[in-house]
């Protein structure tokens, strides 16, 4: 009986082995089966770019742009001499104008500042009062919490 158990478990790890050899096997086809069908559709994929890339030349393609990037300039000047203002008869540059108007306030604050008109530059003011203000009457609440702050004090010191 002993060696039929010895027999049975030699049996066994072979068939396992088995098992296991006939594993890879099946998992290499699977992943040969998968890399032949993504050569497929890359072979496709560059077959339709060479097709579509057929008519096209680089040099044609350089040209377009180009062509494109003059005609873009052109309309960009366009733009510029339709959007001049018309009539003001020469050009003022933004930074003088700016400058010019900076020198007017200038001047309107300084004349501001030196006429004083005559009058006193004090307006009339009302008197200070001699006596402190009146308290305002606490209510009772607010009188009660107070005496209850108090005790608080007195009894955590």
């Amino acid at each position: 009986a002993l060696s039929r158990k010895k027999r049975f478990e030699k049996q066994l790890t072979q068939i396992d082995g088995t098992l296991t050899t006939i594993e890879f096997q099946r998992e290499a086809l699977e992943n040969a089966s998968t890399n032949t069908e993504v050569l497929k559709a890359m072979q496709v994929a560059a077959k339709s770019l060479k097709t579509a890339h057929n008519d096209m030349d680089i040099d044609n393609v350089h040209d377009v742009m180009d062509e494109i990037h003059e005609q873009q300039e052109i309309a960009s000047e366009i733009a510029d001499a339709i959007s001049n203002p018309v009539g003001f008869g020469h050009n003022m540059d933004e930074d003088d104008l700016m400058a010019e108007l900076e020198e007017l306030e200038q001047e309107a604050l300084s004349e501001q500042l030196l006429d004083t008109g005559g009058a006193s530059m004090a307006p009339d003011l009302p008197d200070v009062p001699s006596t402190a203000p009146p308290k305002p009457a606490a209510n009772k609440k607010e009188k009660d919490e107070l005496d209850e702050m108090a005790e608080l004090e007195a009894w955590a010191s």
